[in-house]
């Protein structure tokens, strides 16, 4: 066979190459960006959760564990949209403030406490292919209590 004759029959390979792995790129990089989003998405939960808490810790909670209404509703608010008012755009789009879970504090003794501020998010994936259901995402955060216990009269 001659050189001409080899390059002829070879022509178009490297196309029918390509369309036989594009698939997989394709399907690869949708993982990479799913993966990156759902981190993403993880992170600002994350940081959310760990300002509700170093606000909450700030707080007022009674010498038996208990955490006053208002400042519950407060860190529900700066957890949810960063501020206590619950004005302005939420860090996430469909994060709510009953996703936000505040436990009794934890008392070690009469003056240690800890306050946990937790949220419950479902991530919804942008390509069902990649990740076909709903992923709760559920950051959690414990700090010591600082502010002031209220002890009974």
């Amino acid at each position: 066979m001659s050189k001409k004759t080899r390059l002829k029959s070879e022509r178009g390979a490297e196309l029918i190459e390509f369309a036989l792995v594009l698939p997989l790129l394709i399907f690869f990089c949708m993982g990479v960006i799913e993966f990156g989003r759902a981190y993403y998405t993880y992170n600002i939960l994350s940081k959310a959760v760990r300002n509700g808490a170093r606000f909450l810790s700030t707080g007022l909670v009674t010498s038996t564990g208990t955490i006053n209404a208002t400042s519950e509703t407060r860190t529900r608010s700066v957890v949810v949209y960063g501020n206590t008012t619950s004005s302005g755009t939420k860090i996430l789009p469909d994060l709510l403030t009953s996703q936000v879970n505040i436990p009794a504090a934890t008392v070690v003794s009469g003056s240690e406490q800890y306050v946990t501020v937790g949220v419950n998010y479902p991530y919804v994936p942008l390509f069902s292919v990649i990740m076909p259901a709903t992923i709760t995402l559920s950051p959690k955060v414990t700090m010591i209590f600082v502010g002031l216990t209220q002890f009974p009269s």
